[in-house]
């Protein structure tokens, strides 16, 4: 079996890479890979790599093509404010883009997917692979917390099932039942951190999927520098939709959350 991986940036590719061979040594792992997003890293677990410019979408098309993959995985963020610098986009990209309605990283992903399926290749499930590392229900780090914070909780899960359908972000930072910051452009972190800013230690920070998440591109992920964060502003809970949020390295993320003594706590919409 001969499997592709278009390679964004931060550590899930690798990972994914990583469990893909694990599972089955045999595959033939092709990354597609891209300058200033991708890691290098990628080169340990996949076979082959080229290497793209981003934006440089009929280049890829006719490298997947002439590779004949069983099937492509797309895994990785592409940082999103690069739709606001079009310089490099070759004129494929630029045609597509202008049949889109609006400009959401989601819909420019799902518009690029549907074109290279018509080309032939066929997009897998992107946690495939990475079923062990989703979030499951109830505090998966056993960390006791207070009823004040159950109440943050309750009221952040019913405000991100809303925020989630518009498809402008995936995180929402709680405080005192107020929805401090909300996710767009800039990103978990970020958003995390003027969470931070506004209302101080002891947020509750909450991530969710679509109620139609497409998990061939748009899988919610977390991981270790998220953790860091988390620490860093003594959060009370770190709270993730169970089946639909990655946890990056599940079982050292979980062990490190229980060290920062920040709670997991995975829940159904």
């Amino acid at each position: 079996m001969k499997l592709g991986i278009i390679a964004g940036n931060r550590l899930l590719p690798i990972i994914l890479s990583k469990a893909i061979k694990q599972k089955n040594p045999q595959t033939e792992l092709v990354a597609f890979c891209f300058h200033h997003e991708t890691s290098k890293l990628i080169k340990k677990y996949a076979d082959r790599c080229y290497w793209f410019s981003v934006g440089d979408l009929g280049r890829l098309r006719d490298t997947i093509e002439s590779e004949g993959l069983s099937g492509c995985i797309m895994a990785g963020q592409i940082t999103p404010l690069r739709i606001f610098d079009r310089k490099n986009w070759d004129g494929e990209l630029l045609r597509l883009v202008s049949e889109t309605n609006d400009m959401r990283p989601h819909t420019i992903f799902l518009s690029i997917i549907r074109y290279l399926e018509l080309h032939g290749v066929k997009f897998l499930d992107s946690t495939i692979y990475l079923t062990q590392s989703l979030a499951s229900c109830g505090c998966m780090n056993g960390l006791v917390y207070s009823d004040y914070v159950k109440e943050d909780i309750n009221f952040g899960v019913n405000m991100v099932s809303r925020f989630v359908d518009l498809d402008i972000g995936q995180t929402m930072v709680i405080k005192n039942k107020s929805v401090v910051s909300l996710e767009a452009l800039e990103g978990t972190d970020n958003t995390i951190k003027r969470g931070f800013r506004l209302a101080g230690n002891g947020c509750v920070i909450v991530k969710f999927s679509k109620t139609n998440q497409d998990l061939r591109f748009d899988v919610p992920v977390v991981g270790p520098h998220t953790l860091k964060l988390l620490k860093r502003i003594k959060a009370s809970a770190l709270v993730l939709e169970s089946g639909k949020v990655l946890m990056l390295e599940k079982e050292k993320f979980l062990q490190l959350a229980s060290q920062y003594q920040v709670p997991v706590i995975g829940v159904n919409r």
